[in-house]
């Protein structure tokens, strides 16, 4: 994905940090193995470490959190989910892959819509990650929260208390005072 070759589940792990609170889960395959009987006969724990702070971590999910506003590259996923989110789409430079990363406060996911033979580009808009990649997380979001049989309940970001919101002038970045014509709230 991108100028560097990363794979979807690399760069989606990543992103999962985020919603962690800074916390990187190694990404496993199998969790649990029943037999008929609900026996268990194996069952796996992600490895867990700590890789940024809390902080840094909310930081960042408030950024990318844009992406799915009004403006935001990724706003079609807004087609589909419209509950708390965050993410980043992408288009590689030949134009053969578009991705979106995402996330919730509950599930991490990526999509990945593209030509596994490089010489095979997009031709249209079409191609960009907004267009193609992340509509399909939208509609799987959808399903994770709202289908009957498996809907996780809502959740909100988690922001530390070491975090605070201020409105800042957008001209001079600094605290807003009276005299500033713009302003836009921001997280420190």
């Amino acid at each position: 994905i991108g100028t560097g070759e990363v794979q979807p589940l690399e760069i989606t792990a990543a992103y999962g940090i985020f919603p962690n609170e800074g916390v990187y889960v190694e990404p496993i395959a199998i969790l649990k193995i029943e037999d008929k009987d609900g026996n268990v006969i194996e069952e796996n724990q992600p490895e867990r470490r700590e890789v940024l702070s809390p902080e840094t971590a909310y930081i960042m999910t408030d950024m990318l959190s844009e992406s799915v506003k009004e403006g935001g590259t990724g706003i079609r996923v807004r087609n589909y989910y419209y509950g708390p989110a965050a993410g980043k789409t992408g288009t590689t430079q030949e134009a053969a892959d578009t991705w979106f990363i995402g996330f919730t406060p509950q599930i991490t996911a990526g999509t990945w819509v593209g030509f596994d033979n490089k010489s095979v580009h997009f031709t249209t808009d079409d191609g960009q990650g907004g267009r193609a990649a992340a509509p399909i997380w939208g509609r799987f979001m959808k399903y994770v929260y709202e289908d009957p049989d498996i809907a996780l309940p809502v959740e909100y970001f988690n922001r530390p208390s070491t975090v605070e919101r201020d409105t800042i002038c957008v001209e001079t970045k600094k605290t807003a005072t009276q005299y500033c014509p713009e302003r836009t709230e921001e997280v420190f």
